[in-house]
């Protein structure tokens, strides 16, 4: 991740949630908790460490690594140098630069359940066409898991691009539920048709998805679930089948 504007965002919301990050230092057995203070334009101040002699060696380094786990996912990011603030060894909190370059893996431990293509589950979204102009197209669902969804583009007229974050979404669960998600479209694939047409996929991951807006997600992926199960079942129980 390279994006400011996402950096900034992420980080926003880590010092919101009070999200604990842990600090490494070359050659220091172990690492110290710490987490966001307050942020300003470009830089960010960060909970200092227990006792001087941690605070000293992290000031003195200049290979210090940040690392947080929150919702399956890891992030990390590493400063050169990092200030104190305060007189002489009273430390009262540290200060690093905002990171050019921030690495965010989310963990493929979410549920993926495949959508059966009769259902209606789809995505609205909103981008930027050629001409400037905002579009809104809705988009068939294909997967879903409580990390992201799978989009499938059947007329290929949907411009999403690798890498590129869609902030103005919104994902139909079900007939009377619509929630708002951002999206991060994460792979791109082009499925070419005997007809000369071709089907696009877009592998897309939710970005800083709300609690309640991720519950929401987590709900559909459940009820979706017991109604294919109970469909198999009845197919299995069914003589004539």
């Amino acid at each position: 991740m390279s994006s400011k504007r996402e950096i900034v965002a992420l980080l926003s919301t880590m010092m919101k949630e009070s999200l604990e990050l842990s600090i490494r230092v070359k050659d220091m057995e172990g690492a110290v908790a710490t987490s966001i203070l307050r942020m300003d334009e470009n830089v960010m101040f960060i909970k200092a460490a227990p006792n001087a002699g941690l605070n000293k060696a992290i000031v003195e380094s200049s290979d210090v690594v940040f690392s947080a786990n929150p919702r399956n996912a890891l992030i990390k990011f590493s400063a050169k140098q990092i200030l104190h603030t305060g007189a002489n060894e009273q430390y009262l909190a540290l200060k690093v630069a905002i990171p050019d370059q921030l690495v965010r893996i989310q963990r493929r431990e979410f549920f993926r359940i495949d959508v059966p293509p009769t259902s209606s589950l789809r995505c609205k979204i909103r981008f930027t066409g050629p001409d400037g102009k905002f579009n809104l197209l809705w988009a068939a669902v294909s997967n879903i898991s409580a990390g992201g969804i799978g989009i499938i583009d059947k007329s290929a007229s949907l411009p999403l691009q690798a890498d590129t974050v869609y902030d103005d979404c919104h994902l139909e669960l079900g007939v009377a539920t619509t929630v708002p998600v951002r999206l991060k479209v994460r792979s791109v694939k082009k499925e070419e048709q005997p007809n000369e047409n071709h089907i696009h996929h877009f592998g897309c991951e939710f970005v800083e998805t709300p609690r309640a807006v991720l519950a929401a997600i987590q709900k559909f992926i459940l009820q979706l679930e017991r109604e294919q199960n109970a469909q198999k079942i009845k197919v299995k129980d069914d003589p004539a089948k």
